[in-house]
């Protein structure tokens, strides 16, 4: 048979935790979570190509950030764990239009990894949501909540999902450039252990039911501690609150933090003076989703300008 080539595309959507609340850590080295998350209209791009019959390596490119080439990116490990549960040896080429900050708590790897996951899925007709699951455990515990509906609260190392209602929020994401301020995951859960054991942040039991989102809701359990080994973190939230925000926390393991807004044009208001007070910084106003977005195949971009197209895609 000879090789097919189907080249697809997807919008990897940032998320934000409204909620992270942690549980003590597990004698597997993880930590029990309760976190509602909530994908973004902030999203990379991705393509991916598969050549069905033909055997090649997963490559990954990201034009401008060479740093994220190669098979240590999330999404190449992706279509590797996917090949291996599917048992194929096709090429697949991915690459990634960068808009998420990385390493900033917005999940931009994860979502690039779960999107990957979705567009082989259709290159392959995996009909199978377990098969999914488990290469996308495989990669991170946030990339389950990618391959979901929407909004959801989620579980265990955030495997376990179940689908939330929350209204559409109007988001600004400020999100500092300075590596010294770069939070590793494994560093935030082992700072609020240590406040743990000091009895600076006491333990709470998890709770089994799910409330409806409101602001009053909003808490990280990994704030507290990165807030203290980074002052400049919290003085950020302080003056999101300052500039009308509802409530301001720190996303995920940070250090992007992020204010809600009671409408777009006060958060935009807010994201263009923050962005012209501090040049260190990479400011984003951004609204919350109601679905993941899709997967679709690549057109080029000359199709839809070419006389013949625009005369093709006339009604008769």
């Amino acid at each position: 048979m000879s090789p097919v080539e189907l080249v697809l595309r997807a919008r990897a959507p940032a998320k934000v935790n409204l909620v992270l609340r942690v549980g003590p850590r597990r004698p597997d080295g993880y930590h029990d979570l309760e976190t509602l998350m909530v994908p973004l209209d902030l999203a990379d791009e991705i393509l991916v190509r598969v050549v069905r019959g033909r055997r090649g390596p997963v490559t990954c490119r990201v034009p401008g950030r060479p740093e994220l080439d190669g098979p240590g990116n999330l999404a190449a490990r992706a279509a590797e764990a996917l090949r291996r549960h599917l048992g194929v040896a096709d090429r697949i080429d991915v690459t990634i239009e960068k808009r998420i900050p990385v390493t900033a708590g917005l999940g931009g790897g994860s979502s690039d990894a779960a999107s990957v996951l979705r567009a082989l899925a259709r290159a392959y007709e995996v009909r199978k949501l377990s098969t999914l699951a488990s290469a996308a455990l495989e990669v991170g515990s946030d990339v389950p909540f990618f391959l979901g509906q929407g909004p959801a609260w989620a579980t265990g190392r955030g495997e376990l999902l179940t689908p939330a209602r929350v209204p559409a929020l109007d988001l600004v994401l400020v999100y500092p450039k300075d590596p010294a301020l770069a939070i590793r995951a494994g560093d935030a859960y082992q700072w609020l252990d240590a406040a743990r054991r000091k009895g600076v942040a006491p333990a709470e039991a998890l709770s089994s039911s799910h409330e409806e989102w409101s602001p009053s809701l909003a808490r990280n359990d990994l704030q507290g501690p990165c807030f203290e080994r980074h002052p400049t973190l919290e003085t950020a939230a302080g003056d999101l609150v300052g500039q009308g925000a509802t409530v301001a926390i720190m996303s995920g393991s940070g250090p992007t933090v992020f204010g809600i807004f009671p409408d777009r044009a006060a958060a935009r208001r807010t994201a263009a003076g923050a962005q012209e007070a501090g040049s260190g910084i990479e400011v984003h106003v951004a609204r919350t989703l109601q679905r993941h977005p899709g997967v679709s195949r690549w057109k080029s971009p000359k199709s839809g300008s070419s006389p013949s197209a625009k005369k093709s895609s006339r009604r008769t």
